[in-house]
């Protein structure tokens, strides 16, 4: 018997992404785009080259499957696939590259001012809107106290805002997705996450009420200080719960007197109706005093799941 053949097609696309990686400039550009979302003027700013030149090797290595690309608004972002295998390839290779190469070094120096440019400027766009500190660390130790050490899976962060869940929570995720509508929001998401070293978390724009992703997609969804501001919250949660897997887990995060103020009635008997009217059913609710106030957590499942687990 003759030895069958190895698959040509496979094969071939091989060889395509190893070349679409021969290249000096190419390896700083996946080296640098490891740690984060960058547009491509932040790029040209880091590596010092002109924006033709940069575009054509994030062409070819995108075309090579090794860089992720999406547009917000303006700006077009890249960064290493987060998932896949193409992510594996990607920290095999850079695992093997001299961190202290000359150039590498210079690009990290030079990416940290630009990242803190856009840091600056989104945070003087968004005004005075960031959480304090204090309330920051008042809210993550109840969330590790709910949620315990154990793993999050795959988690979407809806209304991400400057991304304090996902500073928060990241750490204890495979793979994070911030969303939110705000442009400047997104920019200063990905300076604080990103900077802490979760460059697992991605960050995109989109409408909390037609989520761009397909059903039972994560393991835990976050909504913080979203619904009380929202026109519909149901709507929001209904969303939620859709990309929510069916043993997932939805947290939810609101000031007691914005609840209050919106609605006009018991706070804990409205976060449970819109709880309700999304098919979800609330397992947690917890008041809690934090910095910035009275809040209360809640978290919830599908209403299958919740019923298992109480047997």
């Amino acid at each position: 018997m003759h030895a069958e053949s190895p698959n040509i097609g496979q094969v071939d696309q091989v060889v395509q992404a190893l070349k679409g990686l021969a290249d000096p400039t190419r390896l700083r550009l996946l080296s640098l785009l490891r740690h984060g979302e960058l547009t491509v003027g932040e790029i040209c700013r880091v590596v010092g080259q002109s924006q033709p030149r940069v575009s054509r090797h994030l062409r070819l290595l995108s075309e090579a499957g090794f860089l992720d690309r999406f547009r917000e608004q303006q700006c077009v972002y890249y960064r290493t696939p987060a998932t896949g295998a193409r992510s594996g390839w990607v920290r095999e290779l850079l695992a093997s590259v001299d961190s202290r190469d000359p150039a590498l070094q210079r690009d990290q120096v030079r990416m940290a001012v630009v990242v803190s440019d856009r840091g600056r400027t989104a945070a003087g766009q968004l005004g005075q809107s960031s959480p304090s500190e204090a309330g920051d660390a008042g809210l993550a130790a109840v969330l590790h106290e709910e949620l315990g050490p154990m793993a999050l899976g795959e988690l979407l962060d809806i209304g991400t805002g400057a991304g304090r869940m996902l500073e928060m929570l990241g750490a204890q995720t495979s793979h994070a997705v911030g969303i939110d509508l705000s442009s400047p929001a997104l920019r200063l998401a990905r300076t604080r996450v990103h900077g802490r070293g979760l460059a697992h978390c991605e960050f995109h724009r989109g409408d909390m009420y037609a989520l761009p992703f397909e059903s039972a997609a994560f393991d835990t969804v976050t909504i913080d200080r979203v619904l009380a501001a929202a026109e519909r919250p149901v709507a929001v949660l209904t969303e939620a719960a859709r990309t929510l897997r069916a043993a997932g887990r939805l947290l939810v995060v609101e000031r007691f007197d914005d609840i209050e103020a919106c609605t006009g009635a018991n706070p804990l008997q409205s976060l449970r109706a819109w709880l309700d009217g999304s098919g979800l059913r609330l397992t947690r609710l917890r008041p809690c005093d934090l910095a910035s106030g009275h809040h209360l957590l809640a978290v919830a499942q599908h209403a299958v799941a919740s019923a298992a687990g109480a047997q």
